[in-house]
C-alpha cells in the first residue's frame, strides 16, 4: 500500500478540515483504528477539466461533446489526541501542504532512511551561480551534503530493521511517501509506529530550507514584516548578535541615489537609504499598513544603469526565532541542521587575531584605509587602486583594500547585512581569477582576508554569532570559492563603534 503522509499541527487541524470542505471534498466515511479517528474526505463532484491534446483534433469531434477529465482526489485525515496525520491521494496534497509540518518528511528520513544508500537528492543553494541541483545515485551511495546546501527532497532505502514496518524505499520532503505492506484496516497501527519513530533521536543530520509558497504562510510573514516597518525608529537599525531578534535591512550597496515611491503618495529621492529613512518616509506620508508592500525602491548606482524593485525584493529580513528569511522577495524556512552545517563550516575558516589598536574602530572606512591609520601596523594600502586588477570590461574593479605580506584584505564596516557586500565583491574577484579574466598579471597572494568592522552592541569574537544567515551564506560561498583556487580564506573581526553613542 502506497501512502503519502503529512503531519498536521494541532492548531491547523480545523483550518484544514474547513479547507477540504471548501475544496469540494466531503467526509464520506469515518473509521476507528487503534484509538485513531479517521475521516475519509473525497471529491464527490470534481470540476471537469479540458483535455488539452483534444484541442488539436477539435474537428474530429463533430457532433460529440468536447472530452474532459474528472480527476478525483481524496484525503484520509487521522487524529488521536493532539496528533494528526493526513494521507493524500490525487491532487489533495495541494490542499494539505499549506497546513502541514514542513520538517516532518525530513525528520522521518533522519530516523528511518539509510544514510549509506541514497538514491536521489534535490538541493538548493542561496549564493553563487549554482542554485538548484538534482542528483541521482547508484545503489549504496552515502549521503554527502555541503554546508550552505539545503536538501529539499531525499529518496533513500529504508534501514533494514524498519523495512518490515515502513517498506523498502522512502521519499522524504514536506511529506513522506512509503510503501508499507498493510491493509487499510492497519493504517492506525502504522501511524502509531511512525509516531513513535519520530520521537526517537535522529541518526544523521540533514540541512534544509523550504521556500514558502502557500498564501496563508506568506500573509503571516508579510504581516510580520509590516510590523517591523511600522515599529519605532531605531528598533531595526542593525542586526544584534543573537538568534532571537528580528533584523531587517536593505540589500543595496550604499553608493548611488535612491527614490522611494508608493502609488498615491509623493516620491522621495535620497543619497543614502537605511531603515530610518524608510520609516520616516512611511510616517511622513501617512502610508497605511495595507499599502506598505506596494512601496517601490528605484536604485541608480553611480557607475551603472538603474533599476526598480518592490520593497520585499529590496529588503533582507531575518526572523531567526522562526528560522525564516526573506531574500529576493521570497520567504524561506531554515531547519537547525542547516544552521549547524553552516556554523561548522565557518568555524573551520582561519581567524586572524586583531591588533589591540583595531579591536574597536570609530572612524569611517576611507579614513581607516590610509597609511596614517594602518601603515604603522605593516599594511600597504590598495584601496581605490584600480590598476591591480584590470579586465577587458570598461568598469573599473577594486581588487582589495590592504596588503600585508602574502595576504590581501577586503575591508568593510557596517551591520551584518552591509558586510555581505564585501563578500560579494570578494567572490566576484575570485570568479574573475578563476576565469583568467585579467589582462595583466596580478601580484601573487596566498591568503584572502575579509576584515569586518562589525557594527554591534558588543565585540563579536566568532562570526557564527552573527544573527544574519545571509552573511553566513555569503562567507561560506566566498571561502569555498577561495579554497577551490588554492587560496586560504581568513576572517578578521573588529567592532565598529559610533563614539558619540557606543560605550
Amino acid at each position: 500500500m502506497k501512502v503519502n503522509i503529512f503531519r498536521i499541527p494541532e492548531s491547523e487541524v480545523e483550518p484544514l478540515r474547513a479547507k477540504l470542505t471548501a475544496s469540494q471534498m466531503e467526509g464520506i466515511k469515518t473509521v476507528q483504528q487503534e484509538g485513531w479517528t479517521g475521516t475519509f474526505y473525497f471529491s464527490t463532484n470534481p470540476t471537469p477539466t479540458p483535455v488539452r491534446w483534444a484541442e488539436i483534433f477539435r474537428e474530429y469531434f463533430e457532433g460529440l461533446d468536447a472530452p474532459t477529465n474528472r480527476n478525483y482526489y481524496a484525503a484520509f485525515v487521522f487524529t488521536k489526541g493532539s496528533q494528526c496525520y493526513a494521507i493524500s491521494y490525487g491532487k489533495a496534497h495541494f490542499y494539505l501542504r499549506p497546513f502541514c509540518d514542513y520538517d516532518f518528511g525530513i525528520e522521518v528520513a533522519k530516523r528511518i532512511a539509510d544514510e549509506a544508500d541514497i538514491r536521489q537528492t534535490a538541493s538548493r543553494r542561496f549564493q553563487g551561480k549554482r542554485k538548484k541541483d538534482i542528483r541521482s545515485f547508484a545503489y549504496n551511495t552515502r549521503l554527502d551534503v555541503e554546508s550552505g546546501e539545503s536538501v529539499d527532497y531525499l529518496q533513500a532505502a529504508v534501514v533494514d530493521d524498519h523495512r518490515e514496518t515502513f517498506g523498502k524505499i522512502g521519499k522524504f520532503g514536506a511529506s513522506v511517501l512509503l510503501t508499507p505492506d498493510i491493509p487499510v484496516s492497519d493504517i492506525g497501527k502504522f501511524l502509531d509506529a511512525l509516531d513513535a519513530e519520530v520521537e526517537k533521536p535522529a541518526t544523521f543530520s540533514l540541512p534544509r530550507t523550504t521556500v514558502i509558497s502557500e498564501p496563508e504562510e506568506i500573509e503571516r510573514y508579510d504581516n510580520m514584516l509590516i510590523e517591523e516597518l511600522t515599529s519605532e525608529i531605531g528598533t531595526t537599525d542593525f542586526t544584534h548578535n543573537s538568534y532571537d531578534l528580528y533584523g531587517v535591512d536593505f540589500v543595496f550597496s550604499s553608493d548611488g541615489r535612491f527614490t522611494l515611491s508608493c502609488p498615491g503618495y509623493r516620491r522621495q529621492t535620497v543619497d543614502r537609504l537605511d531603515m530610518r529613512i524608510l520609516k520616516l518616509y512611511i510616517a511622513d506620508n501617512g502610508i497605511p499598513r495595507e499599502n506598505l508592500l506596494r512601496i517601490k525602491v528605484r536604485y541608480e548606482p553611480e557607475d551603472g544603469p538603474g533599476y526598480t524593485k518592490g520593497i520585499k525584493e529590496s529588503l533582507d529580513f531575518i526572523a531567526d526565532d522562526d528560522r525564516v528569511l526573506l531574500a529576493n522577495g521570497r520567504w524561506m524556512h531554515f531547519n537547525q541542521d542547516y544552521l549547524d552545517f553552516l556554523d561548522n563550516f565557518l568555524r573551520e575558516i582561519a581567524v586572524e587575531e586583531v591588533e589591540p589598536e583595531f579591536r574597536q574602530i570609530a572612524i569611517t572606512e576611507p579614513l581607516f584605509n590610509t597609511p596614517d591609520e594602518v601603515g604603522m601596523a605593516g599594511y600597504a594600502v590598495a584601496d581605490k587602486n584600480f590598476d591591480i586588477f584590470r579586465t577587458r570590461a570598461s568598469t573599473p574593479i577594486e581588487a582589495w583594500d590592504l596588503v600585508k605580506g602574502s595576504r590581501v584584505y577586503a575591508v568593510k564596516f557596517g551591520t551584518a547585512q552591509k558586510l555581505g557586500y564585501v563578500c560579494d565583491q570578494a567572490s566576484a574577484i575570485l570568479e574573475l581569477l578563476r576565469n583568467k579574466a585579467g589582462v595583466k598579471e596580478i601580484p601573487n597572494f596566498e591568503s584572502y582576508c575579509l576584515w569586518f568592522g562589525y557594527r554591534s552592541q558588543k565585540q563579536l569574537e566568532d562570526i557564527t554569532g552573527t544573527g544574519s544567515i545571509i552573511l553566513k551564506q555569503k562567507i561560506e560561498t566566498w571561502a569555498r570559492r577561495a579554497r577551490d583556487l588554492g587560496i586560504e580564506p581568513v576572517i578578521k573581526i573588529s567592532r565598529k563603534i559610533n563614539p558619540e553613542h557606543d560605550i
